[in-house]
């Protein structure tokens, strides 16, 4: 299987979707602002749009970008929590919050774990053009 280019259509997809709710959310007449959480998860996918074409060309560094990004990401979102509790004094607006938080944290580290998995790994790792045996020198035996 094709990791990378697995990967690197997921991240181009979600990206442009986070993106546009972005938008949409900015562009509201309503409300007319992005919040923390917005302006995360669209930095994470700004990041992850700018990743998409070296995923699908394989690089590692990108992965592993990829990886510290959804880091970042998971743990502005565990930062997001109690900062919700303390705008919402409704225990049931809690209770949502926090298994909002904790679903959305355990997704983002079930991708980070999928990105570390040794088959995406190897998917991620060039091998050389080139074979490892050595070339054969000058010789003058025919002379």
């Amino acid at each position: 299987m094709r990791w990378n280019i697995l990967v690197a259509l997921f991240a181009f997809v979600l990206s442009l979707l986070q993106l546009g709710i972005n938008a949409v959310t900015y562009l509201d007449p309503d409300r007319g602002t992005l919040g923390y959480g917005d302006m995360l998860f669209g930095a994470t996918a700004a990041v992850a749009l700018l990743l998409s074409y070296p995923l699908l060309r394989g690089h590692n560094w990108a992965r592993i970008v990829l990886v510290f990004a959804l880091g970042c990401c998971a743990i502005g979102v565990v930062l997001l929590i109690p900062y919700s509790f303390i705008a919402n004094h409704w225990i049931f607006t809690r209770l949502v919050i926090s298994f909002d938080g904790a679903s959305t944290v355990c997704v983002i580290v079930f991708f980070i774990i999928l990105l570390l998995h040794a088959d995406v790994r190897h998917a991620f790792t060039k091998p050389s053009n080139q074979s490892l045996e050595p070339t054969a020198g000058r010789r003058d035996d025919h002379i």
